[in-house]
């Protein structure tokens, strides 16, 4: 009778689930689950790009691309969130048997995140009444964390483990519509703020940790598996580049053109962070030029700041993002390197701060408004650029003058007529 019971309360939940108000997350599912109909009910289809353990619900662009991040990309099918196989049949045609959050992380094999749980003492808990949201890290997440980290946390199983399980729970029940893009959901440790964002391509991140299966009920709450061990955070944009090291070049930038306290200013922002060395490689020339001029810093550093949270694991291809300072560059990437314009520049990824996330990358990316007119010749007006070397007029520009230059193309100088098009 209990089974019986267990058996209708999750095909209720399940049913109420569908007939909601569905999230970019749900309907990736559902198109998943369309792929996959051939091979039964409840199954869906997903894509793992090749050379790494990454598997994504299949959108219709990766579909038909075959490759994610620029790599071929196989087709698994598994059970969709909620359903399992029984054997001799096709498909997945039951519903996982609903437990409390205890057991249920048993269910999505996050068989770690449960491990810890009970040598933390966390595990009366999550067992006991309540209504819990816990993003549990996979197995895989586990492994990936620094292994003196790992270690820490298990030899102080009192405070460090439990601390750090409570980070990763929320005292109400969410599922992934419930998780909209921008939201903080307040842990359990100390109340600090987990980051949300939901994505039009169906990718949830917490604190830039994706939720890899999402939604398994439990009967005090829901259970989310996340591909990483996601750390406490309480830092700005503006306290990470005050103190990081390897970002001073950075920080005295951001000071002097006016934007360092606007970077710990509330807001969902993006920073891509190029450290000391990266500007270095400018020149000392073209360094004292920028700091000189405040309007110019300005233009600069809003070059590398969007006003959108974008994680890592949220980037399957290239899109065009317009940046504070008005224009666009293009996040992408190439396998499981984030690239800027195309270019493998992230040395860094993921930050993640109350304000946003930085990704370091070893490249200043310079626009337009921060370049001097000579700057802006380009390669089909070289033999005019280089006609103004020769006689040294670009030496004698002023850098803090405006000038209009009338740049004629190569064909001209070659006799060649231009057609416009």
């Amino acid at each position: 009778m209990k089974l019986l019971f267990v058996a209708a309360f999750a095909l209720f939940v399940l049913s109420a689930f569908d007939k909601a108000d569905s999230s970019a997350y749900d309907k990736i599912v559902a198109h998943s689950r369309i792929r996959a109909r051939k091979e039964g009910p409840n199954v869906c289809a997903l894509q793992q790009f090749m050379g790494t353990k990454k598997k994504y619900f299949s959108t219709c662009r990766n579909w038909y691309r075959g490759s994610i991040c620029g790599k071929k990309a196989t087709v698994l099918y598994e059970c969709c969130p909620g359903y399992m196989k029984l054997e001799g049949m096709r498909g997945c045609p039951a519903v996982a048997p609903i437990d409390n959050v205890y057991g249920t992380l048993g269910v999505v094999k996050a068989t770690s995140t449960q491990k810890y749980s009970d040598i933390s003492k966390l595990r009366p808990e999550i067992e006991g009444s309540g209504s819990f949201t816990v993003f549990a890290p996979s197995n895989d997440a586990w492994e990936l964390l620094d292994e003196e980290m790992r270690s820490a946390l298990v030899s102080n199983v009192n405070i460090e483990l439990y601390n750090a399980l409570h980070y990763h729970m929320a005292n109400q029940r969410l599922l992934t519509k419930d998780l909209k893009n921008g939201m903080t959901v307040t842990s359990m440790y100390q109340d600090l703020g987990l980051q949300i964002n939901h994505y039009s391509n169906g990718v949830v991140t917490v604190n830039c940790a994706r939720i890899i299966h999402g939604n398994q009920i439990a009967t005090n709450g829901v259970v989310h598996v996340i591909d990483r061990v996601i750390k406490a955070v309480g830092n700005t944009i503006q306290d990470v580049i005050e103190v990081e090291d390897d970002l001073t070049t950075l920080s005295d930038v951001a000071q002097n053109s006016g934007l360092l306290e606007k970077l710990g200013q509330p807001g969902h922002f993006t920073l891509f962070a190029p450290t000391n060395k990266a500007f270095e490689t400018l020149g000392s020339e073209v360094l004292e030029r920028l700091q000189g001029d405040k309007k110019v810093l300005k233009a600069l550093l809003n070059f590398h700041i969007l006003d959108s949270v974008q994680c890592s694991e949220a980037i399957m291809g290239g899109t065009s993002y317009e940046t504070l300072e008005g224009n666009n560059i293009e996040i992408g990437c190439d396998g499981e390197s984030l690239t800027v314009n195309g270019i493998k520049m992230v040395l860094k990824k993921d930050i993640v701060t109350t304000n946003g996330v930085i990704h370091l990358i070893d490249q200043v990316l310079m626009p337009d408004s921060a370049k001097q007119v000579m700057e802006l010749v380009g390669s089909s007006q070289s033999t005019f650029g280089d006609m103004v070397s020769e006689l040294g007029l670009s030496a004698s520009m002023q850098s803090d003058a405006e000038y209009t230059l009338l740049a004629p193309l190569n064909t001209v100088f070659n006799g060649e007529q231009h057609t416009g098009d």
